[in-house]
């Protein structure tokens, strides 16, 4: 029997959850797929629901990584072109991570509905993260998400059946052009002391 690693967990339970769903899915489900006992399991994990939201994290790591590398703060002359990029990729990421393993696109959607939550709790932190590219220190991050609000359809989980308009692209230049008053508008901004 081979060493259980957190990564041979996550494969198993990936593959118990495309075969069965939440629901129904099991954690000796995916001991059985591990060759180990649930006992065994046990040890990584406490229970169905810490493992499967533990997945979820790595797997949205993993999707996201890229973004948040490209979170650089950009040199003023080229901010715009900088934030237009950087959302664009966090577009293309999750478009095809989500359509790459839909079933924990799914799984993803699911559990932000769980919650009574319409909006991605990275919200704060791509907010943030606008903000930095951008060089803006808003109260609360305010036009940071202001911007994330807007571009809700190009990476929230709940639209996902809908990026695969051949216009996908096109909707994100017109979104972007949209906001570009947003994007470029000159606020003073002030820190607090």
């Amino acid at each position: 029997m081979a060493k259980v690693t957190t990564e041979s967990i996550f494969d198993a339970a990936r593959q118990v959850l495309a075969e069965k769903g939440f629901e129904k899915s099991r954690l000796a489900d995916v001991a059985r797929r591990l060759e180990i006992t649930p006992a065994a399991l046990y040890k990584h994990f406490a229970n169905k629901e810490a493992l499967f939201e533990s997945m979820n994290t790595d797997w949205l790591e993993q999707v996201d990584g890229p973004v948040w590398a490209a979170n650089v703060r950009a040199p003023e002359e080229e901010r715009e072109t900088a934030l237009h990029d950087w959302l664009w990729l966090l577009a293309s990421r999750r478009r095809e991570g989500f359509s790459r393993e839909p079933e924990m696109m799914a799984f993803y959607e699911e559990q932000l509905a769980d919650r009574s939550v319409l909006i991605d709790p990275r919200l704060q932190d791509f907010a943030a993260a606008v903000e930095n590219i951008m060089a803006w220190d808003t109260f609360r991050h305010q036009r940071g998400m202001t911007i994330m609000q807007t571009f809700t359809y190009f990476y929230h989980p709940f639209f996902a059946d809908k990026w695969d308009d051949n216009l996908f692209k096109a909707l994100f230049e017109t979104t972007w052009l949209e906001m570009l008053p947003v994007v470029t508008q000159d606020i003073a901004t002030t820190t607090a002391e």
